[in-house]
C-alpha cells in the first residue's frame, strides 16, 4: 500500500502530526478509519472546507476510511477557534437544514460505497441527550483547565471575553473522537491548523481511557503568498454552492489569484 502521507506532504498539505512515525507505519500498512469534522454554521461549504475534501479524496484514494462528522450538536455550542467574539445562536431547525446541504454536497468529493465507504454521521445523535454530570465524571476528570487556557484558540479571547459555553468545546469535540473510536475503530482526526489544540484534546482522551494509540493531523490553511486567508471576496465567502457563488465567479475567483499563489492552489486544490 502506498503510503498517502508521502503524497499529502508533496503536496504541501501537512502542518502538524502527533506521533507521526508511528502514524506514517500504520499508514503504509494498513487501512485506517479517521474523520474530519464540519459545523453547519451555514447551508453551503465554502473554500475554506474544499482542502479538507481533497485531502479526504486522496485518504480515501489510497484505501483509507472516512468518517464525515457534522457538527450538529457542536454548532449548538460554537467553536471559539479563530474568533474575536461569540457566535451567535442558531436554531436546531437551521442547523438540521445546513446539515441536510452538507451532506448533499460532500458525495461530489467522497465515494459512498465499495470497502471503505464514507459515511457521514452527527454528534447531535450523542451530544444532545447526554447527561451533564455524568459526562463531568466521566470526560471533564481528563482535561486540565491549566492545559487548555494554553491553547492558542482560548488565549486571544481572554482578553474579550469567553463564555463557559465556548469553553466547553473542546471537551465536546475530544468526546467526538473517543465517540467515533469506540463505535467505528476510528484512530485519526484531520483538520485545519487552527484546530490543533481540540485535535490534541481527542487524541490524549483515548490514550488515557481507552489506553490505545490514537493520532491528530492538521492541515495548511489556504492562504496568500503574504498570509491572508484565501476564500473570501468583496461580496463575502467564495461558496460551492452554484446558487450562492456562481460557476462564472468561482471561475473568476481562480482566475484572479496572484502568480505566486498559483503553483500551490494547484497542489492543493
Amino acid at each position: 500500500m502506498a503510503n498517502v502521507m508521502d503524497t499529502l506532504r508533496s503536496r504541501g498539505f501537512v502542518k502538524q502530526v502527533v506521533y507521526e512515525d508511528e502514524l506514517y507505519e500504520k499508514l503504509g500498512k494498513e487501512s485506517v478509519t479517521f474523520y474530519i469534522g464540519f459545523d453547519p454554521t451555514a447551508d453551503s461549504l465554502h473554500v475554506g472546507h474544499f482542502m479538507q475534501l481533497i485531502a479526504m479524496h486522496h485518504m480515501q484514494q489510497a484505501g483509507h476510511r472516512p468518517i464525515i462528522l457534522i457538527g450538529g450538536g457542536t454548532a449548538m455550542v460554537g467553536d471559539p477557534s479563530g474568533r474575536t467574539d461569540m457566535r451567535s445562536m442558531m436554531t436546531k431547525e437551521t442547523i438540521r437544514h445546513n446539515v441536510e446541504c452538507f451532506k448533499k454536497q460532500m458525495s461530489r468529493f467522497v465515494s459512498f460505497e465499495g470497502e471503505n465507504a464514507a459515511i457521514v454521521v452527527d454528534n447531535g445523535d450523542w451530544l444532545m441527550d447526554l447527561n451533564y454530570i455524568d459526562f463531568l465524571r466521566d470526560i471533564g476528570t481528563h482535561f486540565s483547565v491549566n492545559r487548555m487556557l494554553s491553547a492558542e484558540c482560548f488565549k486571544q479571547r481572554l482578553e474579550r471575553g469567553l463564555s463557559f459555553l465556548e469553553f466547553n468545546y473542546m471537551l465536546m469535540q475530544g468526546y467526538d473522537f473517543l465517540v467515533l473510536y469506540k463505535k467505528y475503530g476510528c484512530q485519526l482526526e484531520l483538520g485545519g491548523d487552527d484546530q490543533w489544540s481540540n485535535m490534541l484534546a481527542g487524541e490524549n482522551l483515548i490514550r488515557v481511557k481507552e489506553q490505545k494509540p490514537a493520532y491528530a493531523m492538521t492541515f495548511t490553511l489556504l492562504t496568500t503568498s503574504d498570509g491572508k486567508k484565501m476564500g473570501k471576496t468583496a461580496k463575502g465567502a467564495v461558496w460551492l454552492d452554484e446558487n450562492k457563488t456562481t460557476p462564472y465567479e468561482f471561475y473568476q475567483y481562480w482566475r484572479n489569484v496572484n502568480d505566486e499563489d498559483v503553483e500551490k492552489c494547484m497542489k492543493l486544490l
